[in-house]
């Protein structure tokens, strides 16, 4: 067993392939002077360290009554939901009956009907679009502490998210408290 513990903490600590992409998330800090947002910096046994800005603004934790984490979304673009148009490569060729088709026989829209059709899809995309923006917009919580209710580990958990903790994992503490909870385990 140790020779595969061994084994597991040389992989971890010697594989460049377990770099993971650090993931900003942002804290909403409520406390007793205020509230806070910014992108969670740091969590130590003081202070939870918040980037606003580029300025850095320091919560002591003894003031912190909840704090929400949430991903950061990227600003919604509009998006053509109905193709105005032909395609640019489609080329017209006079029939028989003198009408203008393409290779696959159909006709070249007249103008009433193409402008018809550009006034729909235009009332339409904006349409969709001002519904999509607004669902775009809602950012759910990923996690809720509540700092009021003593228990649980919320500050090592609350430090998961930070980019000083991604950027820095304690490897050798997660081995062993994944081993205490793998030594729970009955064979």
């Amino acid at each position: 067993m140790k020779t595969l513990n061994l084994i597991l903490v040389f992989f971890l600590l010697v594989n460049p392939a377990t770099a993971q992409s650090i993931k900003p998330r942002i804290a909403i800090i409520k406390s007793q002077s205020g509230k806070y947002k910014g992108i969670l910096y740091k969590v130590d046994s003081i202070n939870v360290v918040l980037n606003h800005d580029g300025e850095f603004i320091k919560v002591p934790l003894n003031e912190i009554t909840t704090v929400q984490i949430r991903t950061i979304k990227k600003g919604y673009k509009g998006t053509n939901f109905i193709k105005v148009g032909d395609d640019p490569g489609t080329v017209y060729k006079t029939d028989s009956r003198g009408k203008m088709i393409d290779q696959w026989g159909n006709e070249q829209p007249s103008l009433e009907g193409y402008a018809s059709t550009t006034v729909f899809s235009v009332v339409f995309t904006a349409l969709a679009n001002a519904i999509a923006a607004p669902i775009h917009a809602i950012n759910p919580n990923i996690a809720r502490f509540n700092f009021k209710q003593q228990g649980g580990n919320q500050l090592n958990e609350l430090s998961y998210y930070s980019v000083y903790y991604q950027a820095n994992p304690n490897i050798l503490v997660e081995l062993r408290q994944m081993k205490d909870i793998s030594s729970t385990f009955k064979p």
